[in-house]
């Protein structure tokens, strides 16, 4: 029996264990949770070492279903032994950047039924998966259990997210449990923002320096999908915090970016403008940080009439698509200059 336990799922497409990797799960097992991976990776007797000296059991399973099949392998062969908190993690994220146990005792500071790192209200409200701290009175529901019971491996991942990251949080508020975030949109001066958005996207650096959140996504520093500026600051904002963290992320930054021939450089120096959505969210974050409702309300109308203009000029763009079809054969026939 366990009084704490966590549930850690693990990928690397080169079948590898990174020290990112077995960094954070020592943190997790310093914070008292015994660990069991579960892997779709193939891994080497070597590495399946390496993660057996930081945890209670490695699980290795077949690469199908993403991180909710993982867990719900997990949960079926030890949910039932766990008496008190379950923590679903996975290695999606850089951490810790800072004091984990600290993060953790802000965290249940706050009494709830589910926590998270940060919840967010995009589709709908629900905490982000990659880190779920779980009453027993939460992961003994047998209605948890039925979200992790789904065929995650017939599922395409837009649909992992809406029927597990998203569902989960949904199950919960409907039979009342409590949820918590470190992170809601809300500055710790308790106002909130008015935008809501990635937040571990566009306020990475505000979380981790600001919000004490220790955390950092991957894919915002390996693909960078909403064309986040700054990025090249990481090792400076890491480094204050976590600079033994800081080597890590860059042998695993090279060798799944750089390694891919792709250029890291391109994918973390983007210049920003004063109307990217970048701008406007961060500018929402230090009006509601400040205590400025104002200036955050007239934030809040610019953004409304960028967006109105793009909408009139796509508009307008659409509309002259005949026009432009004439004119292109009419083009074509001109002698060249």
């Amino acid at each position: 029996m366990f009084d704490k336990l966590c549930l850690f799922a693990h990928f690397d497409k080169d079948d590898l264990v990174a020290d990112y990797v077995l960094h954070y799960l020592h943190a997790i097992r310093n914070a008292g949770f015994p660990i069991v991976v579960i892997s779709t990776s193939k891994l080497s007797a070597d590495d399946v070492a390496r993660l057996k000296s930081v945890a209670h059991d490695v699980i290795l399973r077949e690469n199908r279903g993403h991180d909710f099949a993982s867990w719900g392998l997990g949960l079926e062969r030890y949910a039932d032994q766990v008496t008190g908190q379950l923590l679903i993690a996975n290695d999606s994220v850089y951490a810790p950047i800072g004091d984990f146990g600290e993060a953790l005792r802000r965290l249940t500071s706050v009494e709830a039924d589910a926590y998270g790192m940060i919840e967010s209200l995009e589709i709908a409200r629900h905490l982000q998966s990659w880190f779920l701290l779980l009453e027993k009175r939460v992961h003994a529901h047998p209605d948890f259990r039925a979200v992790f019971a789904q065929d995650f491996s017939a599922l395409v991942k837009t649909d992992i997210i809406r029927n597990g990251e998203i569902g989960l949080s949904q199950t919960l508020l409907n039979h009342g449990f409590r949820l918590h975030a470190l992170f809601s949109g809300l500055s710790r001066t308790g106002r909130a923002m008015h935008m809501s958005s990635n937040y571990s996207h566009f306020l990475w650096r505000e979380l981790i320096e600001n919000e004490g959140i220790p955390f950092l996504k991957i894919e915002l520093l390996r693909v960078n999908p909403c064309r986040i500026a700054d990025l090249a600051e990481w090792p400076e904002i890491v480094g204050r915090h976590a600079p033994e963290l800081v080597p890590m992320i860059q042998d695993h930054l090279e060798r799944t970016v750089t390694g891919q021939g792709r250029s890291i450089e391109a994918i973390q120096r983007i210049s920003v403008t004063h109307n990217d959505m970048q701008s406007f969210i961060r500018r929402d974050y230090a009006y509601a940080s400040t205590r400025r409702p104002i200036a955050g309300l007239g934030n809040l109308l610019l953004l409304s009439g960028v967006r109105m203009k793009r909408l009139l000029m796509h508009a307008v763009y659409r509309s002259l698509a005949p026009i432009r079809h004439k004119l292109g054969p009419l083009k074509r026939k001109f002698p060249p200059q």
